[in-house]
């Protein structure tokens, strides 16, 4: 028995009815507040995932498909909006090194009423000088973390199968190749 006609098949994917139904009643939401809805926004599926992503990216790098989804949906749940905001500022600030900004930005999330947003604060609050460190100078620890992250996946590679010996001339061999 098939429930939906040819020209919609597309309803019937691998979204469950639930799925669809949340879907089409958000739709319908929209329509009830008079929200124009394009087409072209409708077609791909608004995860929180892609909601994050097209928050982070530069406005001027978004296609028109992505700006119009971002659009409606702040202008839908406005605490969204603030949050896509202050994501913009604080992507501003790595990419511009601007660390004298933290304590304006610090101020503005904690003051958003946003709970994730208060918990996030008082997590750099407790290592600021870190973070502003992070912010300003051009040093970090990439080669570091890179080395660690060759250890851990060469003695993940070699679980079960060997002692610290075999693990110590893999790490030398890797060395003088390298």
């Amino acid at each position: 028995m098939r429930l939906v006609s040819s020209e919609h098949s597309w309803l019937v994917g691998t979204g469950s009815r639930m799925t669809v139904e949340r879907f089409l009643l958000g739709l319908r939401a929209m329509e009830q507040q008079g929200v124009a809805i394009s087409q072209e926004a409708t077609t791909k599926e608004m995860t929180p995932h892609r909601m994050v992503g097209l928050m982070l990216h530069r406005e001027e790098k978004l296609t028109e498909e992505e700006k119009t989804a971002l659009h409606q949906v702040c202008q839908r749940h406005p605490h969204i909006e603030r949050v896509a905001t202050l994501f913009q500022l604080f992507a501003h600030m790595l990419r511009e090194r601007r660390g004298e900004d933290l304590d304006t930005w610090l101020q503005a999330a904690f003051h958003t009423g946003i709970p994730e947003l208060r918990t996030c604060v008082n997590t750099l609050r407790q290592d600021q000088a870190a973070v502003q460190a992070g912010l300003v100078l051009k040093w970090n620890n990439g080669v570091v973390e890179g080395h660690v992250n060759r250890l851990k996946f060469l003695k993940r590679s070699m679980y079960g199968r060997a002692n610290f010996d075999l693990l110590r001339l893999r790490v030398l061999h890797h060395r003088k190749c390298a």
